[in-house]
């Protein structure tokens, strides 16, 4: 089985883009904690790759299967989690060069940049990013188009009731004393 998100591109020319489509189980799961793609889900990259000479730049879609939790009422949800990823792959480690000018920061960021490997560059890891950045936190059934249970409980510590409101809390019963000084 292969894994989608390892796209091969050394029969790319130089200065030339190709179509990338490819298909396969997740190799690992990516989203949030109560929505995501689990890890052997179907998952589908299209995009296109294109031979810069030193790099790769690959601008894609990447879309899977989701399934997750409703963070109001506990309802099964399901969904497409579907982004965008852009990026280039060097085809060697100096393939960037920093100025004498740029801040540590820049410069860190500039000590492991995305490489060709094999002749192939793996994206899972901006997958991952990406889902990780953008996935709904705390998914409801109205983000989705459905309505969340009619049982679904109340929040602690909010009542429905208008009498109650009204009542002072106990906890703060010691404190009536000092209301008209």
């Amino acid at each position: 089985m292969s894994n989608p998100f390892v796209l091969a591109v050394g029969d790319i020319p130089t200065g030339l883009s190709e179509p990338v489509d490819a298909q396969g189980a997740s190799p690992v799961p990516w989203g949030g904690n109560m929505l995501g793609v689990a890890e052997g889900a179907p998952v589908e990259v299209h995009g296109t790759l294109a031979n810069l000479g030193e790099a790769i730049m690959a601008t894609v879609q990447v879309s899977g299967e989701a399934t997750g939790t409703c963070s109001r009422c506990l309802q099964d949800l399901s969904t497409t989690l579907e982004y965008s990823i852009s990026d280039v792959f060097g085809l060697t480690p100096d393939f960037i060069t920093a100025d004498d000018s740029a801040d540590d920061e820049a410069e860190e960021e500039l000590d492991e940049p995305l490489l060709v490997h094999d002749n192939a560059i793996d994206i899972t890891q901006l997958v991952i990013n990406e889902a990780g950045l953008n996935a709904p936190f705390s998914p409801v059934c109205t983000d989705f188009g459905t309505e969340c249970r009619e049982d679904t409980p109340s929040p602690d510590g909010i009542s429905e009731e208008a009498d109650d409101e009204d009542k002072p809390d106990p906890r703060w019963a010691g404190l009536e004393k000092f209301k008209n000084l």
